[in-house]
């Protein structure tokens, strides 16, 4: 019984191992803020769009901005990314971001 046990144990312990995800597959959170770059009002109801590289199997994802301009985006895989801003179909915003060093944007928009 004791051999059976510890073969389970073996089993469980080298499924975590395998499970767990590699540096390459880290997973952390991204937030940021959009917000007029002269007064530093936060501006809302804008869409954020997460675009991974076209070979990744990660999918794009979107947040919208709260009242304060803030957005977030939950468990994001460390890599670079596209991260584009949207109001309707005008684009405001295009920069690309590696989360593996950075997890904060701040987004400053000019009045046009």
């Amino acid at each position: 019984m004791i051999r059976l046990s510890s073969r389970v144990a073996m089993a469980a312990f080298l499924a975590g191992s395998l499970l767990r995800p590699t540096a390459a597959q880290q997973l952390n959170d991204l937030d940021g803020r959009v917000f007029e770059a002269v007064s530093n009002r936060g501006i809302e109801n804008l869409e954020v769009k997460l675009t991974p590289p076209t070979n990744s199997d990660v999918p794009v994802r979107f947040a919208s901005t709260d009242q304060n301009g803030q957005f977030r985006f939950a468990q994001v895989r460390q890599g670079r990314y596209l991260v584009e801003v949207s109001q309707g179909p005008t684009l405001l915003y295009r920069a690309e971001i590696d989360t593996g060093t950075q997890n904060h944007i701040k987004i400053p928009l000019q009045k046009r």
